[in-house]
This record gives structure tokens, C-alpha cells and sequence, in this order.
């Protein structure tokens, strides 16, 4: 009994483990060791279709330079091209983005950006 419940105990640190290492949209969003932050991105062109939605997969870059990709999801293919957004992310997960001037973007991200 004690092995088994040892083995059970074992299996989930490590499936945890596994989950909060492999991320995801979903994962990131109740993962407390992940955090939130704002990130900006420059759409470039239409969005791909998929299904009745929308999606850009962009690289974000944050106020201090980092980058990631994140997939936002629009209601329209023409809404955001060619335009800056500032989006509310933890890790993949999207939580919010809104659109922003030029001039709103942090100069760090602005130079990442336009590369």
C-alpha cells in the first residue's frame, strides 16, 4: 500500500511538473508562477481564419525587450492590420489587447518591432 501510494504521489509532482514546464494557453492562465504583463506586437496584413475567428500569431516584445509569441484572436481578417496592440498576457494565454498609437510603444519594443 505504501508503494503504491508513493508511486501515485510521485506521478502527480511529476505530471504537474510536466504541465507547468510545457505551458499552453490554458495552463498559463491558472498558473500562479506564471505573470502577467503587457506586451506589444505589430500585426502585418490579414489574419488567418480558423473556424468563425480570427488569429495573428505575433511576436510580442514587453517594455524591457523580451520576446514571445502569442495568438491573439480578432473578430474580423481586416480589424488590426497593419496596426500596434498592446496586449494583457500571462505566458500564452491573451487576456485582453487594444490598439495603441506608434507613439505609445515603448522605444525598446518599437526597435524589436520593426525588425
Amino acid at each position: 500500500m505504501k508503494k503504491a501510494w508513493i508511486a501515485v504521489s510521485g506521478l502527480v509532482v511529476v505530471g504537474g511538473g510536466l504541465l507547468t514546464y510545457m505551458g499552453g494557453e490554458t495552463i498559463d492562465r491558472f498558473n500562479p508562477l506564471v505573470k502577467e504583463k503587457d506586451v506589444y506586437v505589430l500585426t502585418k496584413g490579414e489574419a488567418k481564419p480558423d473556424g468563425k475567428r480570427y488569429f495573428y500569431m505575433l511576436n510580442g516584445v514587453d517594455e524591457s525587450g523580451d520576446e514571445n509569441t502569442i495568438k491573439v484572436g480578432v473578430s474580423g481578417k481586416d480589424d488590426y492590420s497593419d496596426s500596434y496592440l498592446k496586449v494583457h498576457v500571462k505566458g500564452k494565454y491573451v487576456y485582453k489587447f487594444e490598439k495603441v498609437q506608434e507613439k505609445e510603444v515603448p522605444e525598446k519594443a518599437k526597435e524589436k518591432l520593426k525588425k
